[in-house]
């Protein structure tokens, strides 16, 4: 977990900074094509805070109150910050549609191309960490993070665009046009990660009942199964389900050393990353 967090770190530095030097130039500039990528950076902060909590939380062991870890603490962060989106999308929004109607004029962009610059130059390098983190751990929750900063990277270069065009044609409607379309581009992303997480939350099943089902029935000793129950709580997957064995009068220890051979397979399929409960059953109690 050392290397999720350092990256998770790194990434809230990057957007610390780049949201302190993002706000100070759009109060020089007025410009609202760098409010929209300023007020994009604070929300990568607050989503790489939220994040930093998640992984120091979700990691607690199993206690008296909590008997399945502390896992979803992930999802109420993610509804956090998928608020915090929402709000900062309206602002945005309203902030543009107001400067069209005020008409009003863009300053110092030579000041805000070099700021974009930066930028970027900063945004990839979080990125192709995030990126070689995530490869590494396959952590949930620096790959979304890794969405975020792969969206800013792609944001900050629109922004470049945009501020080069008013420069070239003092065309200024182009910086809130611009601004609203990045803002509606920041908005579909934030729903698929809220649907992502409303599916931890809610249990959503792993769609793998195919792969173990292959791996159970191959035990020669094993007659069907039932009641096959999967979901999934950050990198854990928990499968559970009755087992029955060809043999109605087979002995409990060799029952028992084909339930835990058939756990074994089950853990290297999915890389040991399963919680897995069988219950031993001499008949198919729904047949019967």
């Amino acid at each position: 977990m050392k290397l999720e967090k350092k990256a998770v770190k790194i990434a809230s530095a990057g957007a610390f900074s780049l949201a302190v030097l993002k706000f100070t130039f759009w109060i020089i500039s007025w410009s609202m094509t760098l409010l929209a990528s300023a007020a994009d950076s604070l929300l990568d902060l607050m989503v790489s805070i939220f994040n930093l909590f998640a992984l120091k939380e979700s990691v607690k062991p199993a206690d008296k109150e909590h008997n399945y870890w502390h896992w979803k603490i992930e999802g109420i962060a993610a509804v956090i910050e998928w608020l915090i989106i929402i709000v900062s999308w309206g602002i945005i929004i309203y902030s543009s549609i107001k400067k069209l109607i005020l008409w009003t004029p863009v300053s110092s962009i030579e000041e805000g191309i070099v700021v974009m610059l930066i930028s970027i130059a900063v945004t990839w390098i979080i990125v192709f960490f995030l990126h070689s983190t995530a490869k590494k751990t396959h952590n949930l929750i620096i790959k979304a993070d890794l969405v975020h900063y792969t969206m800013d990277f792609l944001t900050n270069t629109w922004i470049i665009i945009a501020l080069i065009l008013v420069k070239f044609t003092w065309f200024h409607f182009i910086d809130p046009v611009i601004a609203i379309g990045i803002a509606i581009y920041i908005m579909f992303p934030s729903l698929k990660i809220i649907k992502d997480w409303f599916d931890v939350l809610m249990d959503r099943s792993i769609n793998k009942d195919d792969e173990i089902w292959k791996i159970i029935l191959k035990n020669k000793e094993v007659e069907s199964f039932h009641k096959l129950k999967t979901h999934k709580s950050w990198w854990k997957i928990f499968i559970s389900f009755h087992m029955v064995f060809k043999d109605e009068n087979i002995s409990l220890k060799e029952a028992n050393e084909i339930s835990c051979e058939v756990e074994k397979n089950i853990k290297k399929h999915f890389k040991d990353r399963t919680s897995i409960l069988i219950r031993l059953d001499p008949y198919n109690e729904l047949e019967s």
